[in-house]
């Protein structure tokens, strides 16, 4: 697989270089197309290669896109202003819409009232992306 897929795509390079906030290790991560406003800075670490389900992932690439979780949950509070974050993965979700193993981080803040699956299905403006990733990629550094 790989061709048709928007997450291979990105993490070959070829799509949406400028909203990868991070990369390492055969992980990317970017903001999520679709932003909560109680939560802004949502992001996806995803492994670069085509991987679908966690059970079936080799160790280095568990390990590896785990370390990456682990990083980007300790930046989001310096990055967003976060008092902690939720990290949430999908195995096959009957609603999951693209078939590329990602776990979400979501910024949690006092009061946020997260509601999950996100019931806002507008997309985030691409600026707000941009600026979101350009905050997690400046913590990162």
């Amino acid at each position: 697989m790989g061709t048709d897929c928007p997450f291979c795509a990105i993490g070959r390079g070829d799509l949406d270089a400028d909203l990868v906030a991070y990369r390492a290790s055969g992980m990317f991560v970017v903001p999520t197309l679709k932003q909560r406003p109680s939560n802004l800075g949502q992001v996806l670490v995803c492994p670069a290669s085509h991987e679908v389900l966690l059970h079936r992932l080799q160790a280095h690439v568990r390990d590896g896109l785990f370390e990456v979780v682990a990083q980007i949950s300790a930046a989001a509070s310096h990055a967003f202003g976060a008092v902690g974050t939720t990290v949430l993965i999908n195995n096959r979700a009957p609603d999951q819409e693209l078939d590329h193993l990602h776990v979400h981080v979501i910024p949690r803040f006092a009061n946020d009232a997260l509601v999950i699956p996100n019931v806002d299905g507008a997309p985030a403006p691409r600026e707000l992306r941009l600026q979101l990733a350009s905050k997690l990629r400046a913590e990162l550094e």
